[in-house]
């Protein structure tokens, strides 16, 4: 009993020193980043796209106005003597404001490339204060000047990914090492604090990004936008980022089914069945768990079963295949085939149908006949039209099926896996291998899943679980934006459903409402177009909000493996 006082007392002091010691480092750096601004240099052009782009009184942006004019000639004059003392007040008193010219005026008069430090900014912001306590809007200039400075430090997008990353990267160094030397309960207080710390940086960040994406000339209604635009991404990146400096101090999810730890062994595979060879190798060859895309791209068989999907009658069929042999409970899974056949959608119906139909136009031109393009030109054959009903289903299907899945951090509190420290290791270890599949695949201790922290921004993305009417529970929140689109895609099928209706009302000929279906299929596939966004690997991450999953040799769900964590091929032979 008096040993687990001193431990947990021990625990208890060691979480106040680490608590201190990481404000005292956020003291630190916070002053470091403050003396480096003031070095800073600000720009006339810069200070004035500032100032456009904050919501200011009239009366605030002439002051600013008057400001940095006066600034301008105080430093472009001579050094002042000793006779000169009160120069300030003076000039302020002598200086006709009333004929102060606009921005644009101001940037041409005192030269777009006119710089001042910011420490020499907030200086003179001071004095002016002392000089019109109620006129001068002191805290305004201050926040322009830094504003301005951060455009003048680089361009839009490398002032933002530079000042960001080097933030952020300097920092988890730190705590990388923090994380190496902490265990258990301090570990915990640690990520507590730095997701704390990492909110705070990537709202600064998201301020600077209002301001770097917003010009002078731009319609207000535009800046708006991008105000709201910003907000509603900021918390997805917000996300992602804690989910990356959760493996800094959560233990490393344990993928059990490797090829030291893999629960099917030789003899097992040997008397699989042909069916369960065959799945394994086209789920894993074209979803590896242990490979990149780019690495996919020197796979011959990953380039042919690509290639079959996007054939335009054995292409349906193929993904029909795929989506009976892929895993349906995986939300990352099941994410990545409506992703993937909506895409083929796009190209096949879309597109390739398109370049199609074209070319039977000309060809009926060519030919100078009707008859040809009554017989020959672009038309939807009856099974043209079974095939199409079975893409439509099958996409709902895969919709519908969503929000049953299993997501990722459901999945790590599924099962506890031993500790190696405990004398019962070694039996909770036998008993770890009669779970299933999925059980096992995402398995952490449960001791540190509980522990994990829950701020704001992750109880913001982990949505209420409901009941259908057979008691099954469905989470609304699967898929990230991607359920979202389940509302486009309806709207989409409600006008095809609404033009097909037209067709069949209107009495056309036969060769035209061939035609018109036509047409309509090749609308519906080109609709598809804004599936493509998921496709982009920076946001698939940030919109899906899914751990990425894949395929082992043996057809099996498992942890995709890390660029940095997988074996060289030539290291291994």
């Amino acid at each position: 009993m008096r040993i687990q006082m001193v431990s947990q007392s021990g625990v208890v002091y060691g979480a106040v020193a680490m608590s201190a010691s990481l404000f005292v480092f956020t003291y630190l750096q916070e002053r470091d980043r403050e003396m480096h601004n003031r070095e800073r240099m600000v720009t006339t052009q810069n200070f004035f796209r500032a100032m456009e782009s904050m919501e200011l009184s009239s009366t605030e942006k002439i002051e600013l106005r008057r400001f940095w004019r006066i600034i301008y000639k105080k430093l472009s004059r001579a050094a002042p003597t000793k006779e000169e003392n009160g120069y300030l007040t003076g000039f302020l008193a002598t200086t006709n404001f009333a004929s102060v010219q606009d921005s644009h005026d101001l940037v041409e008069y005192c030269g777009p490339h006119f710089s001042v430090k910011v420490a020499d900014i907030i200086k003179l912001a001071h004095e002016f204060k002392s000089i019109y306590p109620d006129v001068f809007p002191e805290k305004q200039v201050i926040k322009v000047a830094r504003m301005a400075a951060t455009l003048s430090h680089s361009t839009t997008w490398n002032g933002i990914v530079e000042t960001t990353s080097s933030m952020i990267f300097s920092t988890s160094k730190r705590f990388q090492e923090l994380a190496k030397d902490t265990s258990g309960e301090m570990r915990h207080v640690v990520h507590r604090t730095v997701q704390r710390y990492l909110e705070r940086a990537l709202d600064v960040v998201a301020d600077r990004l209002k301001c770097n994406l917003k010009d002078p000339d731009m319609p207000s209604y535009l800046k708006t936008n991008i105000d709201i635009a910003v907000d509603r991404l900021m918390p997805d990146v917000k996300l992602e980022i804690f989910r990356k400096t959760q493996d800094l101090f959560v233990p490393e999810v344990t993928n059990l089914l490797t090829e030291d730890k893999m629960s099917i062994d030789t003899k097992d595979v040997r008397k699989a069945s042909m069916y369960s060879r065959l799945r394994a190798k086209i789920l894993y060859h074209l979803f590896p768990y242990d490979k990149s895309i780019w690495m996919s791209f020197k796979d011959t068989w990953w380039l042919i079963f690509t290639t079959i999907g996007l054939v335009p009658v054995v292409g349906q069929l193929w993904w029909l295949f795929l989506f009976i042999i892929k895993d349906k409970t995986d939300e990352h899974q099941l994410c990545q085939f409506i992703i993937g056949f909506k895409s083929a959608q796009f190209f096949t119906l879309g597109l390739l149908a398109t370049a199609t139909g074209v070319m039977a136009y000309i060809r009926c031109i060519i030919s100078g006949s009707l008859e040809v393009c009554h017989e020959r030109g672009p038309g939807l054959e009856t099974w043209g039209v079974f095939f199409f009903i079975l893409q439509i289903g099958l996409v709902w299907t895969a919709f519908f099926r969503l929000p049953y899945t299993i997501a990722f951090n459901e999945a790590i509190h599924m099962t506890q896996i031993p500790d190696p420290t405990h004398p019962e290791s070694t039996q909770a270890s036998q008993s770890l291998k009669h779970l299933p599949v999925d059980a096992r695949r995402l398995s952490i201790p449960k001791s540190i899943a509980d522990r994990e922290p829950r701020s704001s921004i992750l109880s913001h993305f982990r949505g209420k679980a409901y009941r259908d009417i057979f008691g099954n529970k469905l989470h609304l929140d699967r898929g990230g934006y991607l359920m979202k689109f389940c509302g486009y895609e309806t709207i989409c099928l409600a006008i095809i459903s609404l033009l097909s209706c037209v067709i069949l009302w209107y009495p056309f000929g036969i060769w035209q409402r061939r035609a018109l279906f036509y047409w309509l299929r090749t609308t519906y596939g080109v609709m598809s177009f804004p599936f493509l966004i998921f496709k982009v690997p920076v946001l698939t991450t940030i919109l899906l909000h899914t751990k990425r999953m894949g395929y082992n040799e043996y057809g099996e769900t498992v942890c995709a493996v890390a660029a940095s964590n997988r074996a060289d091929p030539a290291a291994t032979t």
